[in-house]
């Protein structure tokens, strides 16, 4: 009785009934978790069944090295890796956000219990199937039915947009989007009973999502997750007040009510940041002082800004896949239609962006009459301006957004706010199920009439739709008038694909029609109905989510190639660092890194700036200033390995190693180089400023065997200039701790060729000595004549202090949250 006292005071957010039990299909609670499982098998089956590895775009490149040298260093004897040595010079694992999701606990655990490559497609697998559970319990919590539910999960869990992320390996957007409905749903519960669990629950759901690391993603879901907080306020305000029990006390609405639930959702949110403080405080600090990000927003200022931040958007032929999947085309490969049929305005795409037909139609059937008509004005609002940001520049709204809202500014690829339209479309569709399931008697009548006109209306644009991109109509169209700039070669690669799939899109929703239409006369069983709605889901999005889901041979894949075969012979039994320098893939190749090699160049979105600003590179371009041998010398390069095939052409020298194509042209050469040792002992400085430090570098004076050069004189210290005689040996070397022996006939500087970090300390020993910044970005500790033994490691105070507000947040709600589930006194368990 509690319960429907409850509802009638609008504490839910439907705030109306779901549909009478004669109408509802049995749905026993074993049945969701089985057809969740079940697809999730399906969709996945090459990998859950097989030993291959997920191919992801960006797994292939630093996802894998990242997360592989994580594993290795976790399981290992060096703990938690603070620093990462393996590209660029090195850079800090937690502040530079190295290690993307390596706090973010279900993919943490998969690397310790699993194989790298095999945990990296498992944490996919996994959340696609959560974001069905996650679904079916938002939807559930605002009053839906267990069918409706079910299909909203089918719908979400198979979304092609959920689904494309595992192609190009965007692990953390698929996360979020995942998580987004788990959000929603600990906000519902929070405005319909706040007490200390669901305060609880809102703060560890916001921890989950920030320790992603996607921090675009979950300003974006933050945003929305917000949005439906004030309208859940606004709502719970206009309640009349419940009174006369106990239960009703609690559950009081109106004005004071609904701003106590607001202020108590702002303070979880806040608190479940704090969750995540080990996360983004050290990230904040460091993007704000140290990273080449420091660069890119100055570089990005003006209008080149608003042209960076709008790319990646979704352009008009892509809002087409609405209706027709394949529309714009693909390049993610798997299926004929997706690939190389890409014709759209972006580079490329290998993802897509949509929720599917039938869900959209359904949805639409939501507004065919029926209540809960402000939480479908919400949902239909919120998906509306997602569509209307993510195409960026097309509409005004994107404009608007980003001139008003602090943060728009620092994101591009508007498109990925899609996932909020799939969100939305997917809650709006179980609520489409509901009105279907409301048509009283099953005879239809007046019910049946608007459910009726939306199901005809869609069948008839469909079938339109089909007809023209038959006759090749509609492509025409579409390249003479709203895109005239499309590739000819592309767009006819892409017509039948087009043509196959309006033909589908129209058969699928005229299928959902007939179905209806039968559930109308009687015709179908409750059950048969539910079966027929998840089964035309499912194909629908099953029709393009194989294309997404690609393995390959880890291997084959991971197989050293005769050049890098070559080079660890050479450094076998050696315990000297040393450092490559790829040219490949404009020096931005990382794969080296996967075998132990350290390297000079490489790609990472978050490094060190001043390391940028001494090889010479500019965002993702080639390392110009590498091409210099001095510089390549001080960075301890012995190997460079040259691309000659996409260089078009061969350096001068034998290689040590070459790689050949089938017809006998050069693919790849790989030199030995005169590296300076990467630890070594110097008695010259040479003062430069950071603004002359790397002109003088580059210039014929400088002498990177006999000089260093600090950004300002050695306070307190001597150094008479001359060549130093003595040796320099390492002890131990780990990522987090150095431990060097050091003999020198003079006082001299002990130069290490790794980034300066603040984090880094040293001792000679025992006693504490400074690290001083040299070259603009390495590293020195003074020494005195004589042996000496210097220990060097990684620490880093706003890492520590984070951490303990982290363990102590996350320690506090578990354990509001553990209180909550325990059954109050004088309530059923």
């Amino acid at each position: 009785m509690a319960r429907k006292q409850r509802n009638s005071k609008v504490e839910r957010a439907g705030g109306a009934p779901t549909p009478t039990d004669t109408n509802v299909p049995r749905v026993p609670p074993w049945l969701p978790a089985v057809v969740f499982a079940a697809l999730t098998l399906w969709l996945f089956r090459i990998f859950v069944f097989g030993d291959g590895m997920l191919l992801g775009g960006d797994t292939l490149g630093l996802g894998y090295v990242a997360r592989a040298f994580y594993a290795a260093s976790i399981k290992g004897s060096t703990g938690f890796p603070f620093w990462n040595p393996q590209i660029l010079g090195g850079t800090p694992f937690l502040e530079a956000l190295s290690g993307g999701d390596s706090l973010y606990p279900p993919s943490a655990l998969l690397l310790l219990i699993l194989e790298p490559y095999r945990a990296l497609g498992w944490k996919l697998v996994l959340h696609v199937l959560a974001a069905g559970f996650f679904m079916f319990g938002w939807v559930r919590a605002i009053g839906a039915s267990r069918p409706a539910a079910l299909v909203a999960g089918v719908g979400y869990l198979l979304s092609p947009m959920l689904v494309s992320f595992v192609r190009p390996g965007h692990d953390g957007k698929l996360f979020v989007m995942a998580l987004a409905p788990l959000l929603f749903w600990a906000v519902e519960r929070h405005f319909v009973r706040p007490r200390a669990a669901t305060f609880a629950g809102v703060g560890l759901v916001v921890t989950l999502v920030m320790l992603t690391t996607h921090f675009q993603m979950a300003y974006f879901l933050f945003g929305a997750v917000g949005a439906f907080a004030l309208f859940r306020t606004f709502q719970v305000g206009r309640a009349p007040q419940a009174e006369g029990t106990e239960e009703g006390a609690r559950q009081s609405a109106g004005p004071r009510a609904a701003s106590l639930r607001f202020a108590a959702f702002l303070a979880a949110s806040f608190v479940g940041a704090g969750g995540a403080a080990v996360q983004f405080v050290p990230a904040v600090e460091y993007v704000t002082e140290y990273s080449r990000r420091v660069q890119t927003t100055a570089e990005h200022a003006g209008e080149s800004g608003r042209a960076w931040s709008s790319s990646w958007s979704l352009h008009p032929e892509e809002a087409m896949g609405l209706l027709i999947p394949e529309f714009a085309g693909n390049n993610a490969g798997g299926a004929a239609w997706s690939t190389g049929t890409y014709w759209g305005r972006n580079a490329t795409r290998d993802n897509l962006p949509v929720p599917g037909v039938v869900l959209l139609v359904l949805a639409a059937v939501a507004f065919a009459g029926g209540a809960r008509r402000g939480l479908r004005r919400f949902l239909a609002g919120l998906g509306a301006v997602a569509l209307l940001f993510a195409l960026g520049t097309h509409t005004p709204v994107w404009g608007l957004f980003y001139a008003l809202l602090p943060g728009i500014r620092l994101f591009r690829a508007p498109d990925m706010v899609m996932f909020l339209l799939v969100f939305s479309a997917a809650t709006l569709a179980a609520l489409g199920v509901d009105r279907l399931l409301q048509v009283p008697g099953r005879g239809g009548g007046d019910a049946w009439r608007g459910p009726g006109r939306v199901l005809l209306g869609a069948t008839a644009l469909l079938s339109a739709l089909a007809l023209l991109a038959s006759s090749g109509g509609l492509l025409s169209f579409w390249t003479s008038v709203v895109y005239r700039s499309a590739d000819p070669g592309l767009v006819a690669r892409a017509e039948p694909f087009v043509a196959r799939g309006a033909f589908l899109s129209a058969a699928l929703v005229g299928a959902l029609t007939a179905l209806a239409y039968a559930w109308r006369r009687s015709r179908l069983a409750a059950g048969a109905l539910l079966g027929g709605l998840v089964l035309l889901v499912s194909l629908d999005a099953l029709r393009v989510d194989g294309s997404f889901i690609q393995i390959l041979s880890f291997q084959d894949w991971s197989r050293p190639d005769p050049n890098i075969r070559a080079l660890l012979d050479r450094e076998a039994g050696s315990t000297e660092p040393y450092r490559l320098i790829s040219f490949a893939e404009s020096g931005q190749d990382v794969m080296p890194a996967m075998h132990g090699i350290e390297l000079a160049g490489g790609h990472h979105p978050n490094d060190l700036s001043r390391y940028r600003e001494l090889i010479g590179m500019v965002g993702s371009g080639m390392p110009e200033n590498l091409f210099d041998p001095r510089i390549r010398r001080l960075l301890n390069v012995r190997y460079l390995l040259w691309p000659d095939y996409e260089a078009g052409g061969s350096l001068q020298g034998d290689p040590i190693s070459r790689t050949q194509l089938q017809s006998g042209q050069p693919y790849q050469s790989l030199y030995a180089e005169p590296g300076l040792p990467r630890a070594r002992l110097v008695a010259n400085a040479v003062v430069r400023s950071d603004t002359d430090a790397v002109p003088y570098m580059l210039s014929p004076d400088f002498d990177p065997a006999t000089e260093v050069v600090l950004p300002e004189a050695l306070p307190g210290i001597t150094l008479d200039g001359g060549p130093v005689s003595g040796s320099v040996r390492w002890e131990a070397r780990t990522p987090n701790r150095l431990r060097l022996g050091v003999t020198s006939d003079r006082p001299a500087l002990l130069v290490i060729a790794d980034n300066w970090f603040p984090a880094w300390h040293a001792t000679v020993d025992g006693e504490a000595a400074p690290v001083l910044r040299a070259y603009h970005t390495l590293r020195a500790v003074p020494v005195g004549a004589g042996t000496h033994t210097v220990d060097m490691w990684y620490r880093s105070g706003t890492v520590a202090r984070s951490f303990w507000v982290s363990l102590a947040v996350v320690v506090v709600l578990l354990g509001l949250w553990g209180a909550g589930l325990r059954p109050e006194r004088g309530r059923p368990a």
